[in-house]
């Protein structure tokens, strides 16, 4: 079977060069993979040949840059006449290659999202199979679309197996001369359109601040964030009165797995974190979603009810929606009782997903199939 894998958004990347590596092993399939930046710089990383796509985006379906994605797909799909197509999740906020594969081919394509009940239907039709990561994400893809997924699990997390943890642990702690200190890491957002996002980011330095003994910080971007996000993010961050590190470099596993307390508005990498301890004979951090913004709530709430997210239900991750309570949380959060209360939530929570890959290269042929 003649496989079209893309991906546009890192996130994506992450869970499907998992799927790609699987794929290039299996017999029935043969494997080309397309991608936009930053997926892109990903998969080339990761050591997977990825053919590149112009890295253009469209925000309605009836403008130039559409015509322009649509015609690239096109391209594309006459080019490698695939008999399946699996997509990656793009962001919410425009459309690129994955949206546009999905509205112009002509044979079956599926959907791999990372992300609870989203998809992206700016050119106006989406894949014919959902592939969600769990049972909560399928709930609300029916709720929110009217459409059933198939539970397929969550490949990006199968790698974890492989991770020396307590190495890079030491190594990264090492090379930012942490000390003694507790490490906090911030993981940003591209939101920075949103006032919300800054009044954020203050509510979590000014508390950092007074936590004790006082922390050393990671401060890792978000790969969208553009040359004057980052700047400002800096800017915010330049007159703290802790010890920070301002790094986007390897994978970001490499800083969630040097951090006692992993914080982010709400990315994913709070959910990463959570497998990092589910993979760990020990703690490794404690997660925690800072959702007390009303503006960021707002916002979040357009897209998913964050309050029922199960990593927040089953305690796996911790949210506060209170800026009054984070210090109270951050503080908590270096506790050896509060970081082992998390770790054995994400034992007792998480499945193993070692199997994932599998299972979506099964429903891709399954798919061909029918």
């Amino acid at each position: 079977m003649r496989l079209l894998v893309s991906a546009r958004d890192v996130a994506a990347a992450l869970h499907l060069a998992e799927v790609v590596r699987a794929a290039r092993t299996d017999r029935r399939f043969e494997v080309t993979l397309v991608a936009q930046e930053p997926a892109l710089g990903h998969f080339v990383a990761a050591g997977l040949d990825a053919h590149p796509v112009k890295p253009c985006a469209a925000k309605a379906l009836e403008s130039d840059e559409a015509l322009e994605l649509l015609g690239i797909a096109r391209r594309l799909l006459d080019d490698t006449k695939p008999d399946v197509v699996l997509a990656g999740l793009s962001t919410p906020f425009d459309a690129g290659i994955d949206e546009a594969l999905l509205a112009e081919a002509q044979v079956r394509t599926l959907l791999f999202q990372d992300f609870w009940g989203e998809q992206n239907l700016i050119l106006g039709r989406g894949a014919a199979t959902v592939l969600s990561i769990d049972a909560e994400a399928a709930r609300r893809n029916r709720i929110r679309f009217g459409t059933e997924s198939i539970v397929v699990g969550s490949p990006r997390h199968a790698a974890y197996a492989r991770i020396d943890l307590t190495g890079v642990r030491n190594r990264m702690r090492s090379h930012a001369r942490t000390g003694d200190r507790p490490v906090f890491g911030f993981f940003g957002q591209a939101l920075h359109r949103l006032e919300g996002y800054a009044r954020t980011v203050q509510g979590f330095i000014d508390a950092v601040a007074a936590v004790r003994p006082q922390p050393f910080v990671f401060v890792r971007p978000h790969p969208r964030e553009t040359a004057d996000h980052r700047a400002r993010t800096a800017a915010l961050f330049r007159d703290a009165p802790f010890p920070t590190l301002i790094d986007d470099s390897g994978p970001v596993e490499t800083t969630l797995v040097a951090c006692d307390v992993v914080c982010s508005l709400f990315s994913t990498c709070t959910y990463d974190t959570a497998y990092l301890n589910r993979f760990s004979r020990e703690p490794v951090a404690v997660p925690i979603s800072m959702l007390f913004d009303a503006q960021i709530a707002a916002y979040m709430r357009q897209h998913v009810n964050f309050e029922t997210f199960p990593y927040h239900t089953a305690g796996i991750v911790r949210a506060v929606y209170d800026e009054a309570s984070l210090l109270h949380t951050l503080q908590g959060a270096t506790e050896e009782r509060t970081r082992r209360e998390v770790w054995k939530a994400a034992n007792d929570f998480l499945p193993d997903p070692k199997d994932a890959p599998a299972r979506i290269l099964d429903r891709v042929a399954e798919a061909v199939a029918a």
